[in-house]
């Protein structure tokens, strides 16, 4: 049995002759010339022996390592195609999210130069890199075999030189499918041969060593060293192709002279694993296997003419030829260490003895823990005991195990991995050791979980449509269906019904068209698309739309059809309808038509005759129709300013507002309406207030809008003026209120002075006097309150709110009993009346009416006061049983300093009802009264409904 090292590998060493220098010298004379002979033979065959088993496992390997490259690049492949699918449904798919989602499946493929995607003229659809949009591949082999062969899948195309970079190139390929799998396109990757030659260049083959990838049918596609003149040449002349490969078409060895640069070479080559259709080639130099047994044999020579020193100079070229190979076994090592999979060795038991940096790379643990048995404690418990089990089993059949477990990797998660291992066994058939590699599959089990997914819900979209797959066995004419597929026909999940079962439930009138389209597809590969009425095996009448398509072997024979079946009953149903319906409503159409028009004509007729512009546009808000009056105001003659056009004339500065409003209102389908400056024909701009209403059609939807404009240029000069007016009134008002109160604080100073200096005076005038100047100081003063407040009111900001009117009303009632508390006032106060209004100038207008009820009801022995409305209306009141005043004099009530009764009666200013009616009004309400002398009065005010 070899010998295992924990960092190295077997050791095979060559059977050594055991001859003692006595009987060398015994039987020198006798058989040195036949010893030297048998052991010169023995020593070559040995050489090229070992060379050829060091040849073989370097194939092996290269060959797992070539196909699991590939094998990622097919999965990038349906990984991407399934992306751009994604971005297809979502209807987001174009040339730079394409892009960025190719790019994205490249960052980890070092070896794929770009992935571009043809469509079915050939032409670059969809590209990773920028500038070859449109490129014509047409002629491309990996366009071609999806045109001649649709069936196909993975496809590896020969070597070529690309067109737009000028490097050789080796295209994967694969087609890309709709839902019905029909091809829409096919996605390439370019991968670059001279990956595969830095990879390969990093295994000691020897100074004559070379690696070659050949296509089955003979063609060169790619080597190391890199022979440029080389790739894509036919060699299916070559030994390999006519003599070995057809004795053994997976693997062998055989000794020949290269054609590319006549080295002659031990050659080991292998199929690569899943890629039947590619060949790894490696070849190790004949002459540099056989080196040192030829310095052996010449150095033999002279100790055959010394016999004396034979047995010296034999032992120690054995000692020579053990070095090389070791030297072999490094090479070996080294290659290993190359793989970007975990490499392992173990032996005969399944005991680890080697294992790559890889190892420690995934795991974060060093080699010498995996060691014996050391790595089953990184296994998933889940996996562990049967990971175990199925290695005893491997051991003890010897077969080759192929194996899915989960690694605990150095980040805490566990991986998927893929564990592969073959037996490499002796000269004598016994297993010596055990190789094997271990390839994570984490992204590919993603992958296949999300593909079971999708799965999933197509099944569940079918049975929701009512739709299902089949195929139909042309030699056997048997039907193999999925139960979504049975099911229409009221058939038992799994049943496989012939042709002509399925045919004798179609009625006769559909019998024949489906007949004959099947009978087509099978005789000439004629696809198919019909509908027919059929009885389903309980009877229940259906109709049925069914289409497919042939499917070919490699000869080009039709093998069987496939295709889907879908419920069409309530279609056809539907259909019937229809026509029954078409004669009535073609007549009603048509006098609809004859009204529409009657109304459009009206419509312009009337836009043309009005003073204002008038336009309508789409749902999109592109212009229909502007009326004479906006010509007149802009210039130019229909169609000028239509679609688009017309946002030229839009003040810079009230696009962007004016765009967003139409935004949101053709998103919430409400009224359209705003301010916005267009550019008059005379050069200068005019402010337009606009207004547009959406007109819907039958369903609800929005047909297009109508608009109206009216041009408040000179309203807005007005409303500018107004306030600069304002602004100078309100200075005007405190410089007076200023000017007012410094006089009138001193009147009350020296009245106060006065009225301590004639304090001590019995029955004296002067306190009455005195106590009337003090009462008219106050009363200016609160007029001249009443004055800046009414002044106030013009000029404050609405910040409108929604407040609860019924909640404010109480507070300043309960607050009004607090002051006054030897009055007894029945109040009653509406609930939930809420209102969209300035707070504070709201309050205001409450505190005045309720002030002013309170007031004049306080000669009532039995006061009431009362607060209501309507919110659906907008409308509110405030009702006393007070004094009340006589209506002839209503129109004076709400002006400044306006009173119903005189001071002695009750006291006031005359300015509170004069504010509450600005205050109103600012709101775009109105406010009046209703009032009987001694019965009481009734304020009411509306305000408009705030937003929903």
């Amino acid at each position: 049995m070899p010998e295992f090292r924990r960092t190295g590998f077997p050791a095979a060493p060559s059977p050594v002759p055991s001859f003692t220098p006595v009987r060398v010298f015994a039987v020198l004379t006798l058989v040195s010339g036949l010893l030297i002979g048998l052991a010169l033979y023995g020593l070559r065959a040995e050489a090229l022996r070992s060379g050829e088993v060091l040849t073989r496992s370097l194939s092996q390997v290269i060959a797992e390592q070539t196909g699991r490259t590939l094998q990622s690049v097919d999965e990038r492949l349906q990984l991407a195609a399934s992306g751009l699918d994604a971005l297809e449904s979502q209807g987001t798919l174009g040339e730079a999210t394409a892009r960025t989602l190719l790019r994205e499946h490249l960052r980890d493929l070092p070896f794929v130069r770009a992935i571009w995607v043809l469509d079915m003229q050939g032409r670059i659809r969809l590209d990773s890199d920028e500038g070859n949009i449109g490129l014509a591949l047409g002629d491309r082999d990996y366009f071609r075999v999806f045109q001649e062969k649709p069936s196909t899948g993975f496809f590896i195309g020969t070597v070529i030189r690309s067109r737009s970079v000028g490097s050789w190139l080796m295209s994967a390929a694969r087609p890309w499918r709709d839902a019905d799998g029909r091809i829409k396109g096919v996605i390439v990757a370019a991968v670059e041969p001279p990956y595969f030659d830095k990879v390969w260049r990093e295994i000691d083959l020897g100074a004559d060593g070379a690696i070659a990838l050949y296509s089955r049918d003979g063609i060169l596609m790619m080597r190391s060293p890199l022979a440029a003149a080389e790739l894509g040449q036919d060699m299916s002349r070559q030994a390999l192709f006519t003599s070995y490969l057809p004795a053994n078409p997976t693997s062998g060895s055989f000794v020949a002279r290269s054609v590319v640069d006549s080295v002659e070479r031990v050659f080991a080559y292998r199929a690569l694993s899943g890629f039947d259709q590619l060949l790894v080639v490696v070849g190790s130099g004949y002459e540099a296997l056989l080196a040192p047994w030829r310095r052996f044999a010449g150095l033999t020579a002279m100790v055959w003419l010394a016999a004396i020193l034979a047995c010296g100079v034999l032992v120690a070229k054995l000692e020579r030829q053990a070095s090389r190979r070791r030297e072999d076994d490094l090479r070996f090592r080294q290659m290993a260490q190359a793989m970007p999979q975990i490499v392992f060795i173990t032996d005969k038991l399944g005991r680890l003895q080697f294992v790559n940096d890889r190892w420690a790379e995934a795991t974060g643990h060093p080699v010498e823990d995996a060691m014996g048995t050391g790595w089953a404690e990184l296994i998933h418990p889940e996996d562990r005991a049967e990971s175990q089990a199925i290695l005893a089993e491997m051991i003890r059949t010897g077969v080759p195990m192929e194996r899915e477990q989960r690694l605990l990797h150095h980040d805490g998660v566990y991986r998927w991995r893929l564990l592969r291992a073959v037996p490499f066994r002796g000269d004598d058939g016994r297993i010596q050791a055990w190789f094997g590699t271990s390839t994570d599959v984490e992204e590919l089990k993603r992958a296949e979980e999300r593909l079971r997914v999708q799965a999933g819900l197509l099944t569940m979209a079918g049975r929701l449509a009512r739709l299902g797959g089949w195929m139909v066995d042309a030699r056997t004419q048997s039907i193999y269906w999925s139960d979504e597929a049975s099911a229409l026909l009221d058939m038992a999940p799994g049943s496989s019904p012939t042709l002509d079962e399925i045919f004798a439930l179609m009625r006769p009138e559909t019998k024949e068209i489906a007949t004959t389209a099947v009978q087509r597809c099978i005789e000439s590969g004629t696809p198919f698309d019909v509908e027919v009425e059929m009885v389903t095996a309980t009877g229940r009448p259906v109709w049925v739309r069914s289409i497919g398509q042939a499917v070919r072997d490699r000869t080009g024979t039709i093998v069987r059809i496939e295709g889907a079946q879908q419920d069409i009953t309530q279609r056809v149903k539907l259909l019937e309808e229809v026509r029954d319906l078409n004669a009535s409503l073609e007549e009603k159409i048509a006098l609809r038509t004859a009204e529409l028009a009657k109304q459009e004509a009206l419509f312009r007729a009337l836009a043309e005759q009005a003073p204002l512009p008038i336009w309508t546009c789409d749902d999109r808000g592109c212009i229909t129709f502007f009326s004479r009056a906006w010509y007149e105001l802009v210039g130019g003659e229909p169609p000028k300013w239509q679609l688009s056009e017309w946002i030229e004339l839009v003040h810079p500065d009230d696009r962007a507002p004016m765009i967003e409003n139409w935004r949101h209102s053709s998103h919430m389908g409400q009224l359209y309406a705003g301010e916005r400056r267009i550019l008059a024909s005379n050069g200068t701009y005019h402010t337009m207030s606009y207004r547009a209403t959406p007109v819907r059609d039958a369903d609800g939807k929005i047909a297009f809008w109508v608009g109206v404009e009216s041009d408040i240029t000179e309203l807005k000069a007005v409303e500018s003026a107004l306030r600069l007016s304002n602004h100078e009134l309100e200075s005007f008002s405190y410089s007076i209120s200023h000017d007012l109160r410094s006089p009138l604080q001193r009147v009350a100073s020296f009245s106060q002075l006065l009225a301590e200096q004639v304090e001590e005076v019995p029955s004296s005038k002067a306190q009455h006097y005195l106590s009337r100047i003090r009462a008219s100081v106050d009363h200016m003063t609160q007029l001249i309150d009443g004055l800046l407040a009414l002044s106030h009111v013009a000029q404050v900001e609405l910040g409108k709110v929604s407040i609860d009117l019924s909640v404010m009303a109480q507070e300043i009632l309960d607050r009004l009993q607090a002051e006054h508390p030897e009055r007894v006032v029945v109040t009653r106060v509406e609930p939930a009346m809420r209102v969209w209004a300035d707070r504070a100038l709201i309050r205001s207008v409450m505190e005045n009416l309720l002030g002013n009820a309170w007031k004049f009801s306080s000669q009532r022995g039995q006061a009431e006061i009362t607060v209501g409305g309507s919110v659906e209306r907008g409308e509110y009141f405030v009702r006393d049983n007070g004094a009340g005043f006589d209506m002839a004099y209503s129109a004076k009530l709400f002006g400044t300093f306006q009173r119903m009764h005189s001071d002695a009666e009750f006291e006031g200013t005359g300015i509170g009802l004069a504010t509450a009616k600005r205050i109103i009004l600012r709101h775009g309400g109105q406010i009046w009264a209703h009032a009987e002398p001694g019965r009481g009065a009734t304020f009411f005010f509306t305000l408009p409904a705030g937003p929903a």
